[in-house]
């Protein structure tokens, strides 16, 4: 496997490409205009012995952070249980030997026996720190795409059966493989599974793999542990939504709240660089009114390695302003080109947990 092949793969999974030049920028490493320049620009410093090592391991380092971290559908439940022992477990009932994906990992399978993998959730493999684990599961999923196609691509039967049409979609179902985490974290015990898909999957379907690896995952634990006196949760994140917004740090890109009057409100501004706290209509508004019983949050920050910057959605309907015991289990974590983003992000989110 040659170092180039990361950059390749992350192509292959369609990581965005400004996700993409964020790590790299981050790892000290050029890019260039576009996925295709940028690895062609990639491949003539891994060939340069001044710059081969530097580039092979910071090209590792960037597939593996944009693996982890990057764009990811966020559940988080509190650790109270021994971290040892936790991750002692799921090397022992989680983490699987001989699956399909291990002779390639941590790359993608080519196209041809992607398509012959089984529709099964494997645990393949894990990253480990001094007070991290992340184990790494990997899926063969399908997306539906759809792409314009030329009129002159219509035989003259379908126009003879169905008439003249002023525009043609195709339809196309593709297998992708996705990296799922989760990653149990000593610092702030917390467990946190960490979905992917977020660029290219519908949102409905990461929640039912959420559903469907969350179940699986605890009832392979708790044929060993009693899970209430190790795990609590899952976090519910609603309350965090006014702190968020009360916190004058960082920028509000999107807010949507209720008002006495019944009034339904969506609130986004046009770039992550305009906090619409300081909108004009919106300041005027939020003034005349007790509170905006806020259901959903998106809140930017600028990156802490300068490079980019990150987000955090805390997604939310209408419904929970009016429910009796609003939850949201599930948040979005966004732009994080590195570990360092990430951590900043999830610090931000638990710190609007606090009391």
């Amino acid at each position: 496997m040659s170092a180039i092949d990361y950059a390749d793969g992350l192509n292959e999974r369609k990581v965005s490409f400004a996700l993409f030049r964020s790590a790299l920028h981050q790892n000290d490493l050029s890019a260039s205009m576009g996925w295709e320049k940028s690895i062609d620009k990639l491949a003539t410093y891994l060939i340069s012995p001044k710059t081969s090592k530097a580039y092979s391991d910071g090209l590792r380092d960037v597939y593996i952070d944009l693996t982890l971290h990057g764009n990811k559908m966020v559940r988080i439940y509190k650790l109270l249980g021994d971290y040892n022992t936790i991750i002692d477990l799921f090397k022992s009932e989680i983490l699987e030997k001989g699956t399909i994906y291990d002779k390639r990992f941590p790359l993608p399978l080519e196209h041809d026996k992607l398509v012959t993998a089984p529709l099964k959730i494997h645990c393949v493999n894990y990253y480990e720190s001094d007070d991290e684990i992340s184990f790494v599961f990997c899926s063969k999923q399908y997306i539906t795409e759809r792409e314009t196609l030329p009129l002159n691509s219509i035989t003259d039967k379908v126009i003879n059966d169905f008439g003249e049409f002023d525009e043609v979609i195709g339809v196309r179902n593709r297998a992708v493989q996705l990296f799922d985490v989760i990653s149990i974290n000593k610092i702030n015990k917390t467990v946190q599974i960490r979905m992917d898909g977020l660029d290219i999957q519908r949102i409905k379907d990461i929640e039912k793999r959420l559903k469907y690896l969350d179940e699986k995952t605890f009832h392979s634990l708790e044929k060993k542990i009693d899970l209430a006196k190790n795990f609590e949760g899952p976090l519910n994140f609603f309350p965090a939504i006014k702190k968020l917004y009360d916190n004058p740090d960082g920028r509000v890109a999107e807010i949507g709240h209720t008002t006495t009057s019944a009034g339904v409100h969506t609130g986004k501004m046009r770039t992550r660089q305009l906090d619409f706290r300081q909108d004009q209509y919106h300041v005027g508004g939020a003034a005349t009114v007790a509170s905006l019983n806020a259901h959903m949050l998106s809140k930017c920050w600028d990156s802490p390695s300068k490079h980019g910057n990150v987000q955090l959605v805390i997604p939310g309907r209408v419904a929970l302003t009016s429910a009796a015991d609003p939850t949201i289990d599930i948040a979005y974590l966004l732009s994080c080109a590195s570990d360092n983003d990430y951590n900043f992000l999830m610090t931000k989110l638990l710190a609007s947990l606090q009391p």
